[in-house]
């Protein structure tokens, strides 16, 4: 339904409908009907995230090549914030997090021309924030953020023996030290 809609050029219901089907069966080519969509209602940030969702894990050289050329094609369209992690895999938020996750580092996000502070949090580690940054159409702009693994300090000392090795989570794994000692866990 949502294919017919948009061949008719009726893009707002086609849309409702391609959103629905994804939502019930998600799959690349939904995602990749999306981003058309999105394109010829030139909403095209919504677009280019689309089509970035449409290339994650395809094989097909053709549809590779199509999606490739709809982002270069809305790219002046869109500021770009290439947002990179280290550790990778933190999830990134725009601004507020109550507006939700814009999907998960490393990971390019369009958005109008403005100002934002990109936010990324992975389990484990510290929150970070970046420092605000001011976009403009056409452009990319890498963000690199680095975020702290979260540690604590443990003192372990024995009473009536010797020096003992300290393993932490498995007894196979290396000692971390020996006591009396300070170990960092996470």
């Amino acid at each position: 339904r949502g294919a017919d809609l948009y061949r008719r050029g009726e893009y707002a219901s086609a849309l409702e409908h391609l959103m629905l089907s994804n939502r019930l069966a998600p799959n690349r080519n939904v995602v990749y009907n999306i981003a058309r969509t999105f394109e010829q209602l030139r909403r095209f940030a919504d677009a280019h995230r689309y089509y970035v969702d449409a290339l994650a894990g395809e094989t097909d050289a053709q549809a590779i090549k199509e999606a490739t050329a709809a982002i270069g094609r809305i790219a002046p369209e869109v500021a770009v914030l290439n947002v990179i992690t280290d550790p990778p895999g933190a999830t990134i938020y725009i601004d507020r997090k109550d507006l939700g996750s814009r999907g998960v580092a490393p990971r390019p996000l369009a958005l109008p021309p403005g100002r934002y502070r990109v936010i990324a949090e992975r389990d484990g580690y510290d929150p970070v924030v970046s420092e605000p940054i001011e976009t403009r159409l056409g452009a990319e702009i890498k963000v690199p953020l680095t975020l702290r693994k979260i540690v604590g300090t443990v003192r372990v000392e024995i009473e009536g023996g010797g020096a003992a090795a300290v393993h932490v989570d498995d007894p196979a794994a290396p000692p971390v030290c020996t006591t009396p000692c300070n170990a960092e866990i996470s």
